[in-house]
């Protein structure tokens, strides 16, 4: 059973104000409810936006334009976990010790370190959030003692930290200082695309990377035919290759879809055996949101990969928090005197992300259950609207990470008609209540937080297919309704029968579950 859930599903007769002892409505009102015109962000520079001034769970009441509005924040790409009395109890050990230093800062006496300059030393709290954190090491062997782990602040630093620690190895251990480039997804984002890894590259060729083949949202997957291309892929660019990432279940790039699970171990199988390392990248899909009772996608699938990385919602997403952990290698690096490059001011020295940090994962395993229901719960959910847009959008997810993406058939197929309904969905989102998280592929993600109850999953469900029918309707869409059919598809001999099922059956069109 699922520890107990408050009901957050009631409708609110009256708005809770948005007064607080740290912003007054005077202030709201002087500021337009809307961020600063010379902040530059994730909109275009100057762009106002929407305040957000109070919240419960995925209930945001935002200012804007002198209004105030409440809507279902059901995106916010996985950065959260907890919200309400949890939220409180994982920050809570956090609050008391800093309340404790301020005391002692008020005193004028010695204090702990709130933060701490990563050349002076460590908090006492880096042992507190490791100590949580070993339990949930992804592989067989949890005992094993030449894993670490590097802290960074957020998930781009983590893949980097991730690379660095396994290329370093990979070059203390064989003498090969040549492989080093990294092999990505030909659809993928591991950060910002103007200087961390992934298939986008807007400011400059990245020519550290290789890009191999990868399925693509709504489209038919032959297994024996991905296969042969990565082949290709290894016998072209094997020998310059150290590390390998993957996304276990993408993020905003294919807006959730996860890999078929067969084919991603036969491609970490494959690279490996080139001597390949493997990066899995759960910054968005791991921490229990993927639904399967473990905190990892690789535990689950059995994916022997050589590191991991974590991050978003690892610090209840109130401070930023992000790692990466290696199987083995922390002897090799000791050994040569080695430390890890991709290191900072504040790496891993903030003692309230740690403690909360800790709080988390020690928490999470008590909602992998309710994870795994909801997972099932958004499973109807999302063949419904994916039925309701008549073609206009493929679906698919797992756990509490699921995701839409406009297809490009029927009309579709012009680019111009295909962005112009995207952007009346988003429309139609915000006339409903609902923020699902935009992707720039032409999708969304829902991903709310782990402790949410039924009646709300629901509330945000009807919301979200509502808006789906009126972009629908709006735009005239022409409805692409052809039955779903089977592709058999027959592992080749080459590969070995206990690697893959002999058949795999792919939906080529329709739901996809």
């Amino acid at each position: 059973m699922a520890p107990q859930q408050e009901d957050n599903s009631a409708t609110h007769d009256v708005m809770p104000t948005s007064r607080s002892m740290f912003f007054t409505t005077e202030l709201l009102n002087q500021s337009g409810g809307s961020t600063h015109p010379h902040f530059a962000g994730r909109q275009p520079a100057g762009t106002s936006r929407p305040m957000t001034v109070l919240k419960k769970g995925v209930r945001h009441i935002r200012h804007f334009d002198g209004e105030e509005k409440e809507v279902m924040a059901i995106g916010l790409a996985c950065s959260e976990c907890f919200h309400g009395p949890r939220l409180a109890e994982v920050i809570r050990p956090g609050l008391v010790f800093e309340q404790q230093v301020f005391e002692k800062l008020l005193a004028d006496d010695y204090a702990p370190p709130l933060a701490i300059h990563t050349s002076a030393g460590v908090s006492e709290a880096l042992g507190m959030f490791i100590d949580a954190l070993e339990p949930h090491l992804p592989w067989p062997d949890k005992n094993e003692s030449d894993w670490c782990v590097s802290l960074q602040l957020e998930g781009a630093s983590a893949v980097w930290a991730a690379v660095d620690m396994l290329l370093q190895v990979q070059i203390l251990e064989t003498g090969n200082k040549h492989r080093k480039k990294v092999a990505v997804a030909s659809t993928s984002y591991h950060g910002p695309p103007s200087t961390s890894f992934g298939s986008k590259a807007p400011m400059w060729s990245k020519t550290y990377q290789v890009k191999y083949p990868s399925p693509v949202a709504g489209e038919p997957v032959d297994i024996p035919d991905f296969l042969q291309q990565f082949e290709k892929f290894l016998d072209e660019n094997a020998d310059d290759v150290g590390v390998m990432l993957i996304e276990p279940q993408w993020g905003s790039m294919q807006c959730a879809l996860p890999w078929p699970k067969e084919l991603l171990q036969e491609y970490v199988r494959m690279a490996q055996a080139r001597g390949i390392k493997i990066v899995c990248d759960e910054i968005m899909c791991g921490l229990g949101r993927h639904g399967m009772g473990t905190m990892f996608i690789a535990e689950a699938w059995e994916l022997p990969v050589d590191a991991i990385t974590f991050g978003k919602a690892v610090a209840a997403g109130v401070y930023p928090l992000s790692g990466a952990i290696m199987k083995t290698g922390r002897d090799v690096l000791s050994g040569h005197g080695r430390s890890v490059m991709q290191s900072h001011t504040f790496a891993g020295a903030h003692a309230r992300a740690l403690i909360t940090g800790a709080m988390v994962l020690n928490e999470l395993p008590n909602w992998f259950e309710a994870i795994a229901e909801h997972g099932e719960n958004l499973t109807k959910i999302f063949k419904v609207v994916e039925a309701k847009s008549q073609g206009m959008m493929v679906c698919h997810g797992q756990g509490l990470m699921w995701g839409g993406l406009f297809t490009k058939h029927g009309q579709n197929a012009d680019e111009q008609y295909r962005a112009e309904s995207v952007q009346c969905f988003k429309r139609k989102c915000d006339e409903v209540g609902i923020l699902p998280y935009h992707t720039p592929v032409g999708g969304f993600m829902v991903s709310p937080v782990v402790d949410i109850d039924v009646e709300t999953v629901y509330e945000f469900g009807e919301k979200l297919e509502e808006a789906v029918r009126l972009t629908v309707e709006e735009r005239g869409w022409k409805p692409v309704m052809s039955a779903a059919k089977e592709v058999v598809v027959v592992a080749p001999p080459a590969i070995p029968a206990t690697t893959l099922p002999q058949q795999v059956v792919v939906q080529e069109e329709g739901i996809r579950f």
